[in-house]
């Protein structure tokens, strides 16, 4: 499921692709996609206006037009952006292409849980869902104050998008494994590595010192995954991503790599390195 560092690519490649292009041709060709507005609406407001500026919150995706609108874009499960020039083909799963003259700009999902809506006001529709701030943007008294309001369990508060935005569970468990903290702090029972989380239990406890080594992990987390442009295969070898898997070898050859319930979803650590 694409997470921030998945998005802050797709937001990268709109920028650098598709931007100060006049559109002028709208396919929505599967209306399931669209949010809030339907294919005849969206290519009206859409043609002969450009794509201005690109802006990133989490999950979700914002694309400025010079007439003021934006495209939101979520990408759910399977979802990506995909350009290229308007005689390429088009990719299989397509639920949306936009025409940029010569290019093309396509929405691209296979699962058909991803979204594409036009907004007035990116800030607005951010309140509107409640976004918290997002995950690159905290500074460690950031983190430190979410922490402190937290009555959640620390990888369920990572994982709060209200709280921090942008972080699910695939790298809400390599923070943590890298940090080397125990994801269930704050889970009702510490002695059962399949212990599903206590929703009411608090991620208070932290010190100082654990809770600046969360904040730099955090950070260097998602920015060594964007530069690996979110690809499992060129993302360090030491890390937890390529151990997913219940009963797997520690990464760091310290023990059994454990599955446990997160909010809802399976998600790993290894109890050996994260105490």
């Amino acid at each position: 499921m694409p997470e921030l560092p998945d998005v802050e690519v797709f937001r990268r490649t709109v920028a650098h692709s598709s931007l100060h292009r006049p559109i002028t041709g709208v396919d929505a060709r599967d209306p399931q996609v669209l949010d809030g507005i339907s294919a005849r609406r969206l290519t009206e407001e859409l043609i002969g206006v450009e794509l201005a500026a690109t802006l990133r919150r989490g999950k979700q995706l914002y694309v400025r037009c010079d007439s003021g609108a934006a495209l939101a874009m979520h990408f759910g499960m399977t979802a990506y952006v995909d350009p290229g020039a308007t005689a390429d083909p088009t990719p299989e799963h397509t639920r949306l292409t936009l025409f940029l003259d010569d290019r093309r700009l396509a929405f691209v999902d296979q699962r058909r849980f991803g979204r594409v809506g036009l907004v007035d006001d990116p800030d607005r529709n951010i309140e509107e869902r409640g976004l918290g701030p997002d995950a690159l943007d905290l500074g460690a008294t950031d983190l430190q104050a979410i922490l402190d309001g937290s009555r959640g369990s620390l990888v369920a508060t990572l994982m709060d998008q209200s709280s921090i935005a942008g972080i699910g569970n695939i790298y809400s468990d390599e923070i943590l494994f890298q940090a080397r903290l125990d994801p269930r702090a704050g889970a009702r029972d510490l002695t059962d590595a399949h212990a599903r989380l206590d929703p009411q239990a608090p991620a208070r406890g932290l010190t100082d010192a654990e809770s600046g080594r969360l904040h730099r992990q955090l950070r260097r987390v998602l920015e060594r995954a964007i530069e690996a442009h979110a690809q499992p295969d060129r993302m360090p070898r030491g890390w937890l991503i390529h151990a997913r898997e219940d009963g797997a070898p520690c990464p760091r050859g310290n023990g059994t790599v454990r599955r446990y319930s997160a909010s809802g979803r399976h998600a790993y650590w290894c109890p050996d390195c994260q105490r």
